[in-house]
């Protein structure tokens, strides 16, 4: 299958096109050195998801802003530490070291630069401003980027349409049916794009299952199966 009528492809970023495991597993280590922690590495990272994760759920329901859940994460979990932690500090640290980890998904440096000869790249991403900003800005991937939308820049978060509207703003066409989202998340990415009216692509890395009544033209194990889409 090729498709090529359209112009923009809106990316998503975090286990799209950058491992966000591995640079979350790197932030969280040296965050719980910094709370001189002594719970094991798994004890730490399933506690801190306890709290991280519903606030993230909260978010793609509109709930909440990712620029809150940046302190009120570590709120919860200094809380459940009970720790005496500055949680704005140990926020700020943590968003650091995030912003530090560049793990690029195989592929995606290759897959990007042949898409961006064709099409105008954009990425639309929830994840927290300063980790994107840094993350783009360090790697290779950005440069084919021609507009970075961040929810926590714009006020508003995926599935909201607004975010994919201010996308299309800083296009060259607004035509819906000449753009299309890229994504892993079948709620912020896939059903995000269908209320809004553009086609999607699922990147499905971990080859899970896939749901009963999809609303995605495609899907795709690889980045590098984007390429025979597309091109």
């Amino acid at each position: 299958m090729v498709i090529q009528k359209y112009e923009v492809l809106l990316f998503d970023l975090d286990n799209t096109l950058f491992d966000f495991e591995a640079a979350e597993k790197e932030a969280l280590i040296a965050t719980k050195e910094k709370l001189n922690s002594e719970l094991t590495y798994e004890v730490f990272h399933d506690l801190y998801q306890s709290v991280n994760k519903p606030l993230w759920e909260a978010l793609e329901r509109g709930e909440i802003s990712s620029g809150e859940i940046k302190t009120e994460r570590f709120i919860r979990l200094i809380e459940k530490l009970n720790s005496n932690h500055d949680p704005i500090e140990i926020s700020e640290f943590y968003t650091a070291r995030l912003g530090e980890g560049i793990h690029p998904i195989p592929d995606a440096l290759e897959v990007v630069e042949q898409l961006s000869s064709r099409y105008e790249l954009v990425a639309l991403t929830n994840g927290i401003q300063k980790v994107q900003e840094s993350r783009m800005s360090r790697s290779p991937i950005g440069k084919f980027f021609k507009h970075l939308v961040i929810s926590e820049a714009v006020g508003y978060s995926k599935p909201e349409p607004e975010i994919f509207d201010k996308a299309l703003s800083l296009v060259k066409t607004t035509e819906k049916t000449k753009a299309l989202m890229i994504g892993d998340s079948l709620k912020a990415d896939i059903e995000g794009a269908y209320k809004f009216g553009i086609d999607a692509i699922w990147v499905n890395l971990k080859s899970v299952k896939s749901p009963q009544n999809p609303t995605y033209i495609a899907q795709v194990n690889h980045l590098k199966d984007l390429l025979s889409i597309l091109i």
